[in-house]
C-alpha cells in the first residue's frame, strides 16, 4: 500500500501550542509544554529539543506538561502534531531564552550584544571569533536580576503530509482460511526525526495494530444488538506470535512549515499497514477467484469466501 497522511490538520490560529522555557537561579533550566503526553515520549522528546539548542546536557533540563499551575494554555494531543506543533513551540523558545540572555553575556564579556553568540555545542556564550573567552548558562543566571522565562505560541500555518509505503507478504491456508504474515517492510517519511528511536517505537506499534484491524478486530453484536465484544476476553488482541519482525526504513522530506522540519508519525504505521494485509492476502487468494473479502480478515470469512467462489472443496 502508499498512503499520504494530513498530520495537525487544521491549521492556524486553531491548531496552536504553548511553549515555554526557563532559566533558574542555579543555571539549571525548566521546560513547560501545553502538550500533554500519554506514552509518545514527549518528555524526552521536549528535552533533547531545548538542550540541542541550548547546548546544555539532558539531565539539567525539567519538563513540565499537563500542569495547569505551570502551564497557562494546552492544545490537543492528537492527529500526530505534537513534535511538529509544541515541539517547535519549545524551539521557538528556546531561541528567544537565547536572545534575552545575550545582553546577559555582553556585560559580562564586556562586548556589544550584537557580537555575542552562543556555541550550541559547548552552552558557552563568547565574542564571535574568540570562543577562548566564555560565559556558561550558569554565570547568565547569576547575572540576572530574577530568572529568565521565555514564553511561545507556535501556530502551524497548514497541516504536513507524511507519506509512505508498506509492504506485506502473506500465505493463506486455503483449507483452513488462516494468515499468516511472513514479511512486512515500511518505509515512512514523516520529516526531520527528533528522536529515530522514540519515532520507530511509534511505528512499530501502528504497524502492530494495523495488522490487528485487518486480520482480527471486530465489533460483534447479537441478535439483539448487544456489543458482544466489549472486552480483552471477547476482543481480540494480537500478540507478538502472530507478527513478524517489521523492516523499517525512513525517507526524510523536512517540511518548510516549523522549525524543525517535522511532519507527524503516530499514526502512520496504522495507516500504511491495514491495506497493505488486506492487498496481500486478496492477491494470495485472487488466483481462487476471491477479489474481495471485508475486514476483519478472519479464517471463518476468508475460508467462507473460498467455499463461496467454487474453486476450493470443503471437507467431504
Amino acid at each position: 500500500s502508499c498512503y499520504v497522511e494530513i498530520t495537525a490538520p487544521g491549521g492556524a490560529p486553531s491548531i496552536k501550542e504553548f511553549g515555554s522555557v526557563e532559566l533558574t537561579a542555579d543555571g539549571k533550566i525548566v521546560a513547560r509544554s501545553g502538550s500533554t503526553p500519554f506514552g509518545q515520549g514527549h518528555h524526552t522528546t521536549w528535552a533533547m529539543i531545548v538542550a540541542d539548542r541550548l547546548g546544555v546536557d539532558m539531565a539539567d533540563i525539567t519538563v513540565i506538561t499537563g500542569d495547569t499551575d505551570a502551564v497557562p494554555s494546552s492544545n490537543t494531543t492528537g492527529g500526530s502534531r505534537s513534535v511538529q506543533i509544541a515541539g517547535s513551540a519549545m524551539a521557538d523558545a528556546s531561541q528567544k531564552l537565547i536572545d534575552a540572555a545575550k545582553p546577559l553575556a555582553a556585560d559580562l564579556l564586556e562586548a556589544a550584544v550584537d557580537d555575542i553568540t552562543l556555541d550550541p555545542e559547548t552552552g558557552h556564550f563568547h565574542v564571535v571569533g574568540t570562543p577562548a573567552r566564555a560565559i556558561a548558562w550558569a554565570q547568565v543566571a547569576e547575572a540576572a536580576p530574577q530568572p529568565l522565562v521565555l514564553e511561545n505560541d507556535f501556530a502551524q500555518t497548514a497541516p504536513t503530509f507524511p507519506f509512505g509505503t508498506h509492504i506485506c507478504v502473506a500465505e493463506v491456508d486455503t483449507e483452513t482460511g488462516a494468515v499468516r504474515i511472513e514479511r512486512f517492510v515500511g518505509v515512512d517519511d514523516a520529516g526531520t526525526l527528533i528522536n529515530p528511536l522514540l519515532a520507530a517505537g511509534q511505528v512499530h506499534g501502528g504497524i502492530a495494530a494495523g495488522i490487528a484491524q485487518a486480520l482480527l478486530e471486530d465489533g460483534t453484536f447479537d441478535a439483539d444488538g448487544n456489543l458482544i465484544s466489549s472486552n480483552f476476553a471477547d476482543y481480540a488482541i494480537i500478540s507478538a506470535a502472530e507478527l513478524p519482525m517489521f523492516e523499517r526504513h525512513v525517507s526524510v522530506t523536512p517540511t518548510p512549515l516549523n522549525p524543525l522540519g517535522a511532519k507527524g508519525i503516530g499514526e502512520s504505521g496504522s495507516i500504511g499497514a491495514t491495506p497493505a494485509v488486506q492487498n496481500a492476502v486478496i492477491d494470495a487468494v485472487a488466483h481462487l477467484g476471491v477479489t474481495h473479502i471485508d475486514m476483519p480478515l478472519t479464517p471463518q470469512r476468508i475460508w467462507s469466501a473460498l467455499q463461496s467462489s467454487g474453486t476450493v472443496r470443503g471437507p467431504d
